[in-house]
Formats: C-alpha cells, sequence, structure tokens
C-alpha cells in the first residue's frame, strides 16, 4: 500500500506541474477591455480592407472583359462566322468539306491562310446571314410567305456559292495586279542589277516596297527560300500560285539567265518595254468597248424603267385596275433593275484590261 500512495503522489504532482507550465503563457498576456474608440477603429479598417479587396477585384473583372473583347474585335468577322458555323455544325461540315474539290488550290492561290473545313463553315454561314436577308426584305415589302421563303432559300444558295468562287475571284484579282505591276517591278530589279545588286537582294528591295500584291508574292519567295527551298522552287511556287503567262514567261526568262547566263538586267528591261506596250493596246480596246456597254447600261438603269412606269400607268388607266400589284413593282423596280445594272457594271470591270 506503501508504494502505490507513493505511486499517486508522484502522479498528482506531475499532472500540477503540467497544468502550471500550460497556463503560464495565458498568465503572461496582459488582459485589457477594447475601448468603444478602439473597435470602431478596428471596424473602420475592417471596412477599408474589404472595399479595397473588393475594388481590385471589380478591377480585375474589368480587366479580363477588356482583354477579352479586344481578343474578339481584333479577330475578323469571317473568322467568327467561320468558327461559330463549326461549334454547331461541325459534323455537316467536315462532310460537305471532303465532297468539295479543288478548294484547298483555290484557297492557296488566292493567299488565304483558312483551312478547308473553316472555309467550308463561312460558306455556309455567309450562306445563312444571305437567306436570312433575303427572307426579311421579302417581307418587309409585303410578298406572300411561300415567295418569301423561296426568296430566302435562293439567297442562301447565292451566297453559298459566291462564297464558293470568291478565292477563284480574289485570285484572279491578285493576277491581274500582279500582272499591272510587272513593268515597274522589272524595271526596278533591273536598275538594281545595272548596279551590281544580286537577283535575291533585288527581290527583297520589291517585297519591301508598295507595288501591293506583287510585293506580298516576293515576300513569300523570300520566305520559302528561308525556310529551306530553293531559289527556283520559290520562283516555281510563285509561278503555280499566279497561273499566268506573264508570270510564266518572266520566271522562266529569269532562270534561264541565272543557269545559262547573260545580262539579265537589259532582259528584264526588254519584258519590262513589252508588258507595257502589250497594256496599252489592251486599254485602247477596252476604251472602245466600253462606250456601247455604257450606252446599254443607261438604257437599263434610266430610260426602260421610265418606260416601264409610263406602260404600266398607260395600261391601269385603260383597264381602270393596276395592271401589276405593287409588291410586283417593287421587286421590279427594287431588285430586277438594281440586279441587271449591276450585272453590267461586273461585265464593265471583268472587260478590264489586265
Amino acid at each position: 500500500m506503501g508504494i502505490i500512495s507513493v505511486f499517486i503522489e508522484f502522479l498528482e504532482k506531475l499532472g500540477g506541474k503540467t497544468i502550471e507550465v500550460t497556463e503560464a503563457p495565458i498568465r503572461k498576456i496582459p488582459r485589457r477591455e477594447m475601448s468603444i474608440k478602439d473597435r470602431l477603429e478596428l471596424l473602420k479598417q475592417m471596412r477599408e480592407q474589404i472595399e479595397k479587396e473588393k475594388e481590385e477585384e471589380e478591377e480585375r473583372i474589368i480587366e479580363e472583359a477588356i482583354e477579352w473583347r479586344e481578343k474578339v474585335i481584333t479577330k475578323p468577322l469571317s473568322e467568327r462566322i467561320a468558327e461559330g458555323v463549326l461549334k454547331y455544325f461541325r459534323g455537316p461540315v467536315e462532310s460537305l468539306s471532303r465532297s468539295i474539290k479543288g478548294l484547298e488550290l483555290d484557297l492557296y492561290r488566292a493567299n488565304i491562310s483558312m483551312s478547308k473545313e473553316k472555309y467550308v463553315a463561312l460558306m455556309l454561314g455567309v450562306g445563312i446571314i444571305a437567306g436570312i436577308i433575303s427572307f426579311v426584305l421579302s417581307i418587309v415589302i409585303f410578298l406572300p410567305w411561300d415567295i418569301s421563303i423561296l426568296i430566302g432559300m435562293a439567297g442562301f444558295i447565292l451566297g453559298f456559292m459566291y462564297m464558293r468562287f470568291y478565292p477563284k475571284i480574289l485570285w484572279r484579282r491578285r493576277v491581274e495586279d500582279v500582272e499591272k505591276a510587272l513593268p515597274y517591278v522589272l524595271r526596278h530589279m533591273a536598275s538594281l542589277l545595272s548596279a551590281g545588286v544580286g537577283i535575291a537582294e533585288a527581290m527583297v528591295s520589291v517585297a519591301k516596297s508598295d507595288y501591293g500584291v506583287i510585293s506580298e508574292e516576293f515576300n513569300l519567295i523570300i520566305q520559302d527560300m528561308h525556310k529551306g527551298a530553293s531559289f527556283e522552287d520559290a520562283l516555281s511556287r510563285f509561278e503555280e500560285r499566279m497561273a499566268s503567262d506573264s508570270v510564266t514567261k518572266v520566271v522562266k526568262q529569269i532562270l534561264r539567265a541565272i543557269k545559262f547566263g547573260g545580262d539579265l538586267a537589259d532582259i528584264l528591261y526588254k519584258m519590262a518595254d513589252e508588258f507595257a506596250f502589250e497594256y496599252r493596246i489592251k486599254l485602247m480596246d477596252y476604251v472602245q468597248k466600253i462606250n456601247g456597254i455604257a450606252f446599254v447600261y443607261m438604257f437599263m438603269s434610266v430610260v426602260m424603267p421610265t418606260l416601264l412606269i409610263v406602260a404600266i400607268l398607260a395600261g391601269s388607266l385603260l383597264s381602270k385596275r393596276l395592271i401589276i400589284p405593287i409588291s410586283g413593282l417593287a421587286v421590279l423596280m427594287l431588285l430586277a433593275f438594281p440586279l441587271l445594272s449591276t450585272i453590267i457594271v461586273v461585265m464593265i470591270k471583268r472587260a478590264e484590261p489586265r
């Protein structure tokens, strides 16, 4: 029993010492009541800190919104339309893109940096927008619903087909711009070659100059050479993109002069004079043709609508009723005659010499 009592006494002393050690830091902390002024000051600091954090959060949200808006605005509208269509119609777009042949080559020649699938999505998007606009315009001019639906479908088809042939149209425009600028570019290169500058440096000078499309094409040639293509291969790709007799002639003359030797500057000068002379001949023929087309345009856009209105009024007076409904007359005046005028303008533009 004596041993047990001694052990219990030891445990009691150990427990008391432990409690004393744990309570020691608490006893050292001074206890004081906060005054009302201190509490108000603390509440004021907490409120200021919360407002500051709230302002920082609002500024962060505004900065993110501005950054997102800048990205959306800087992105071309065509990209946004294509991405929107791909988001909801990826399956049909991919199936349709596989069925359209030759589109990749058209995009390559037109220098359109867009994948085939994305461009097909753009074709569908433009077709849908054109169809909706055509349908709404038909409703606005009070056409029947069935005719409005047909006009909307026609608008979709026209918009879709226009975008299908737009790369070819753009490629032809690029070829025309290149052929128009060829005499000036060839003289530019010939003057540099006469001064002792190399052919590659002369092409770099053209790429940095403001010759329009041909400066872009020369820049692509330089990029191809930087990527490892030979000078001959880069020029051949330029010839393939243009598919122009004039460009082919220039490329072959340059490659022949480099391979077999010869005064390349003199050759370029002669080709520049030849292209300039051919363009002047074409321009004279164009002026003669445009006189007849201009007469047709004036007749279709001014004389014919006036004669039609007079004929409708005369027929309506004789029959004592309007022989053509208002909706039909609106279609003629707002769609038919402007369309004919547009076709004539396009013919005049297409007849312009390269």
